[in-house]
């Protein structure tokens, strides 16, 4: 055996040795942990510092090990909201709550460490495209996400009204990624609409953002509501990502008359607040009340449901909603960074947590599931843009051209059924003109909510 060949053994077996202690060391040091005082780990910190600074293969940049360093102790709460905001990242921010932006229409969080979109906001880019609660976005512009901050997610998703962004979607029950064009555009969300479903003699409000001016609104409908005598009210939340606390406060006085609203509660005791009702406030203590809700139901309209919910108020039909019942603080720092963290979590007067967990409704009810020949042929229709050229000439909805959209699938080998059919030629109308206020024909979620006043 050559001295080559000696080196090389002994190199590997020294290797090994150092694995084998490295392993007994790691053993040693969480058995140990306890003894490490905070001193010797800011010491320990330090000293591996200045081996990375010296020793590393390649020289890194000393920002990137510094701002790693604390994204890498923030990534210790597990807490997607808590986060360092650099100069650029806080200036950004500063700038998004400003003004117009050319978005997507598109609410989005990490949930368990992946791009989530959380409510794809009406008559926007992202319902258009038919993004949904819960897909996941696994690239944009062909370049992965993991990894990836919500804050520089959301610089990459925004852009120049016009621009095209290309993004990929993992959804549940799909065995491919979902691969989607969104023509960026000027994002304006009507805070509510509001009317009677005839047949029913119902109120309908479908409030679509806690804003600003969200109470007055809702206090504005409801008297025109009272005034045409309805039997009750339907107020629709789904897709509603949230907004102003003391708006969802403000709403859920409306209905109830005394008690707990909400409590948000945190580390310091001291900071912890409970929202009560004011029986000033109230307006329609009495008259029946449905609420809708889904998987893009999140934060305020949470708010809204579980305090409904606990107080027996009305009754909560959908799916579960979001579970974001956090509230972040921006802490501004030196040099013109921050630190925005979590310091509280919304609790519903019953005393359950939001939190990644949701609200139950009372009754459960899922909208229509296409099955997968379905959702393939849909893509196929897409693609050829069968149904776009179709609607341009069949643009009035019913029996007639309904029959005539049969017709034409089945000449061109895609089978859908009769509510696919229905469901993907209306939604094809509202992409080139103006949505109704509600759906008596397919949504089956609005159909089960007008039942209950029964």
């Amino acid at each position: 055996m050559d001295k080559k060949q000696k080196n090389r053994i002994f190199g590997i077996l020294l290797s090994a040795l150092l694995i084998i202690v490295g392993a007994a060391g790691q053993l040693h040091g969480k058995a140990g942990e306890n003894e490490i005082s905070e001193e010797k780990y800011i010491l320990l910190y330090n000293t591996i510092l200045q081996e990375i600074k010296t020793g590393y293969v390649e020289e890194i940049n000393n920002k990137d090990l510094w701002v790693n360093a604390i994204h890498g102790m923030l990534k210790a709460t597990n807490d997607e909201h808590t986060m360092f905001l650099t100069k650029d990242e806080y200036s950004d921010l500063e700038a998004n709550t400003k003004g117009d932006f050319g978005g997507l229409g598109i609410e989005i969080a990490l949930r368990d460490s992946i791009l989530t979109v959380v409510t794809p906001m009406e008559d926007t880019p992202a319902s258009r495209a038919g993004l949904q609660p819960g897909d996941k976005i696994i690239e944009i512009d062909g370049k992965s996400t993991r990894d990836l901050s919500l804050s520089d997610a959301v610089k990459q998703l925004r852009g120049k009204i016009g621009t095209t962004v290309n993004i990929s979607i993992a959804r549940e029950g799909e065995d491919d990624l979902i691969k989607v064009d969104l023509v960026r555009d000027l994002i304006k969300i009507t805070v509510l609409e509001s009317g009677i479903i005839e047949k029913n003699n119902i109120g309908y409000i479908k409030l679509k953002q806690f804003a600003g001016t969200a109470a007055t609104d809702m206090l504005n409908a409801m008297r025109v509501l009272e005034e045409k005598k309805v039997k009750g009210i339907i107020l629709d939340l789904r897709n509603n990502p949230g907004g102003l606390l003391t708006s969802a406060i403000g709403i859920s006085n409306f209905f109830i008359k005394e008690g707990v609203i909400v409590s948000t509660r945190g580390r310091n005791k001291e900071n912890d607040k409970t929202e009560n009702a004011d029986p000033r406030k109230t307006v329609a203590p009495n008259i029946p009340l449905v609420v809708l809700v889904n998987g893009g139901s999140a934060s305020a309209s949470e708010i809204v449901t579980g305090a409904i919910k606990d107080h027996k108020r009305g009754i909560i039909v959908g799916t579960k909603t979001f579970g974001k019942g956090s509230v972040q603080s921006v802490i501004p720092l030196d040099y013109g960074t921050a630190l925005k963290m979590t310091i509280q979590k919304y609790y519903t007067p019953s005393g359950e947590s939001i939190h990644k967990k949701g609200i139950e409704p009372n009754i459960v009810v899922k909208p229509y599931e296409f099955t997968k020949d379905e959702r393939r042929h849909l893509r196929d229709i897409v693609d050829t843009k069968l149904l776009e050229t179709f609607v341009k000439e069949h643009k009035v909805y019913n029996e007639e051209s309904v029959g005539k959209l049969k017709i034409l699938l089945k000449e061109k080998g895609f089978s859908l059924s009769d509510y696919a059919t229905r469901y993907v030629y209306k939604q094809e109308i509202t992409n080139i003109g103006k949505r109704p206020l509600y759906d008596l024909e397919l949504d089956t979620q609005l159909i089960k909510a007008t039942e209950q006043f029964k």
